[in-house]
């Protein structure tokens, strides 16, 4: 079931699972792509824009440890024929 535009969804990622797919120095540069692609996915949307928060906290701890999972709040709206979904922090 996709969600509504203008619906708020909190989703928890999980990170681990594409964490321990690839090479220390390159995990958290993985970790926002996934969270990028993960989104589409599971809120059906064309484009995903992600706060610069969520960024902050995937790279909190470097780039070899970033967490293994992440909730956030999704935001889906239709803007122009597609469906955008914005990426906070959930509280």
């Amino acid at each position: 079931m996709p969600i509504k535009p203008g619906d708020e969804v909190i989703f928890t990622v999980p990170i681990r699972k594409v964490k321990k797919r690839v090479p220390r120095w390159k995990r958290a540069p993985r970790a926002a792509r996934f969270v990028r692609e993960w989104i589409a996915r599971h809120a059906k949307a064309e484009e995903v824009i992600i706060d610069p928060a969520v960024n902050e906290k995937l790279w909190e701890r470097g780039t070899e440890k970033p967490p293994n999972k992440l909730r956030v709040k999704v935001k889906v709206e239709e803007q122009d024929g597609k469906r955008v979904a914005y990426v906070n922090l959930a509280d």
